[in-house]
């Protein structure tokens, strides 16, 4: 079978009309980098606090100082 033979197009009639696409959203791709930049930037800083943590936990369990419950 030819893709000729298959006319999967609507007829002009039938299409709803739709206003064209703006291609351009200066806007919206500052958002977006924005967005990415304080992602990246709080994700860091998240993990910077966990290794701090964990940091000082493994250093009160080496030096014998870390007291379970109280």
């Amino acid at each position: 079978m030819r893709n000729d033979d298959l006319d999967l197009r609507a007829d002009p009639d039938d299409m709803d009309p739709f206003p064209p696409r703006t291609t351009h959203h200066p806007k919206r791709e500052k958002s977006l980098v924005l967005q990415v930049a304080l992602g990246v930037f709080l994700g860091g800083l998240a993990l910077w606090l966990v290794q701090l943590g964990a940091t000082a936990i493994m250093a009160k369990l080496a030096m014998g100082t870390f007291q379970f419950g109280g």
